[in-house]
């Protein structure tokens, strides 16, 4: 059994679906170097927290930009595949002149169950490729049961061909900061009260509007700040209208994408971590917030509640002012706060990107 797995989408900032990519490819690489080839766009490195030993096919030049990326994933990587008796799409998509055993990995359908909520290139390419990929593919990986029973009545998937493998935790969130880390973070950042923090791109499933008004409610009560950490996305334009225009405008504090490093200090120095979207896949958010120690608070959208279990504290979409509630509940219940974040400490225990890759491994033997 030898597989080649498409890292194309690799080389650029990342995302939840990048990092799945990246640490499902890292993982596989420590379980079967000899048995997995990687299909990259450009030389990565260590520096891109990538195994500089890996095995790797290096795409043409004109591969890097997202529509040279698309094209190398049709064109490209059939041919380069030839000698490899499984070829693996971890990102959605799998060449449509590939005949050989193939597995695909779909982390949700945004493109083509919610199109208001996707970018419309990825509206338009989605809804072109994803369902021929999946009658291609010998298995569909999914991440949780909302997504495999999406998978199997918005595309006609059998049950049969779906199976339900969930994410990991990344190791940079295993081990909490200390507390001089944190303050180091805060004073940086220009944090100087506690804090509400958000994590992830300011795009419409994000639901950053709602959460806002929630704070600006919150806000009456406790003398929180609310940090939006994450790169400004798609179709938010409403969005970042109703941060510029809040009465509690000198209180949120949008500081883009943070490092890792960083990431770990803002988990750790929250009095709440917040993910009210409308929808998620997975939730990796909230997983890699509780390994850090955080209290979360959750929506009921997607696969949220299902992820975070008995971890997280969940507030059902609609009335922000249940969200404000459970927001200074938290804030003022140190006692409440620390039993959340103990049970969600424990809850993230059992997500491991090693146990992705090996079930990942069972599925190759499997179709290969």
């Amino acid at each position: 059994m030898t597989a080649l797995f498409d890292a194309l989408l690799l080389g650029g900032p990342r995302s939840g679906v990048e990092v799945a990519v990246a640490e499902t490819a890292k993982a596989l690489h420590e379980l079967a170097a000899d048995k997995v080839t990687f299909a990259v766009r450009s030389a990565l490195t260590s520096e891109d927290d990538w195994p500089r030993e890996a095995d790797t096919l290096v795409a043409p030049s004109w591969a890097r930009g997202r529509a040279g990326r698309i094209l190398a994933e049709q064109f490209w990587l059939p041919r380069a595949a030839r000698g490899h008796r499984i070829l693996h799409g971890p990102a959605y998509v799998l060449p449509l002149a590939w005949r050989g055993a193939a597995v695909l990995t779909i982390y949700d359908l945004i493109a083509l169950a919610y199109p208001q909520w996707a970018k419309s290139t990825n509206s338009l390419h989605y809804r072109f490729v994803v369902p021929r990929s999946v009658r291609r593919a010998n298995v569909v990986i999914v991440p949780s049961a909302v997504v495999a029973e999406e998978v199997s009545e918005l595309l006609g998937v059998p049950e049969a061909k779906i199976r339900v493998l969930s994410l990991g935790v990344r190791d940079v969130f295993r081990k909490p900061p200390e507390r001089r880390e944190v303050e180091d973070f805060e004073q940086r950042y220009g944090l100087g009260r506690p804090y509400f923090a958000v994590v992830g791109n300011i795009e419409p499933k994000k639901n950053v509007r709602g959460i806002v008004r929630a704070f600006e409610i919150a806000a009456v009560q406790v003398p929180h700040d609310l940090v939006i950490a994450g790169r400004i996305g798609w179709r938010c334009r409403e969005d970042l209208e109703a941060i510029k225009n809040s009465p509690v405008r000198n209180r949120i504090h949008v500081v883009g994408r943070p490092s890792d490093a960083d990431l770990r200090c803002l988990y750790r120095g929250c009095t709440a971590l917040v993910q009210w979207s409308l929808y998620e896949g997975f939730g990796l958010v909230p997983l890699e917030g509780m390994a850090c120690g955080a209290a979360v608070i959750i929506s009921n959208g997607g696969a949220l509640p299902e992820v975070a279990g008995p971890g997280a504290h969940k507030v059902r979409l609609g009335e922000p002012s249940e969200l404000a509630e459970a927001m200074v509940w938290l804030a003022e219940d140190s006692v409440a706060r620390r039993e959340l974040a103990q049970a969600g400490l424990q809850w993230s225990q059992q997500f491991s990107w090693r146990i992705h890759a090996e079930k990942v491994l069972q599925i190759y033997h499997e179709v290969g």
